[in-house]
C-alpha cells in the first residue's frame, strides 16, 4: 500500500511540474473571469513553425489603453480587454527584440460579439 501511494504521489508531480513548465493552468479557461470581454489569444512562432518565448503580444482597442500580454515556452498568450470594448476595434501585434513581425493571421469570425479572438503572430528573426 505504502508503494502505490508513493507511485501515485510521484505522478501527480510529475504531472504538475510538466503543467506548470508547459504554460499549464495560466491558459485554461477556468481563469476566465465572468464578465470580463473576449480572450484574445493565439500563438506568436517563428517563421520556422518554432515558439517564440517571452514575446510582447499587444492588444491596441481604437478607443482606450492598450493591454500588453507575455507569450509562455509554448508561444502561447491569452488576455482579456473590458468588454465595453468591441472585439472588431482591437489591432493585435507582436514585439521582441531581436525579432520583427512579418505576419498576423486572425481566425475569429468577423462581428464584435466574438467570445473567442484568436490571432497568431509570425516573427522572424533580424
Amino acid at each position: 500500500m505504502k508503494m502505490l501511494i508513493r507511485l501515485l504521489a510521484l505522478a501527480l508531480s510529475v504531472t504538475a511540474a510538466t503543467q506548470a513548465i508547459a504554460g499549464g493552468d495560466d491558459y485554461d479557461a477556468a481563469n476566465d473571469v465572468k464578465g470580463e470581454g473576449p480572450a484574445y489569444f493565439g500563438f506568436v512562432r517563428d517563421a520556422r513553425g518554432s515558439a517564440v518565448v517571452d514575446a510582447q503580444v499587444i492588444l491596441q482597442p481604437k478607443k482606450g489603453k492598450a493591454v500588453t500580454l507575455k507569450t509562455n515556452v509554448l508561444g502561447l498568450y491569452r488576455g482579456h480587454i473590458s468588454k465595453a470594448v468591441l472585439s472588431d476595434e482591437v489591432q493585435v501585434s507582436c514585439v521582441k527584440t531581436g525579432y520583427k513581425q512579418t505576419k498576423i493571421n486572425r481566425r475569429t469570425p468577423p462581428g464584435n460579439n466574438a467570445m473567442f479572438v484568436e490571432t497568431e503572430c509570425t516573427m522572424q528573426r533580424q
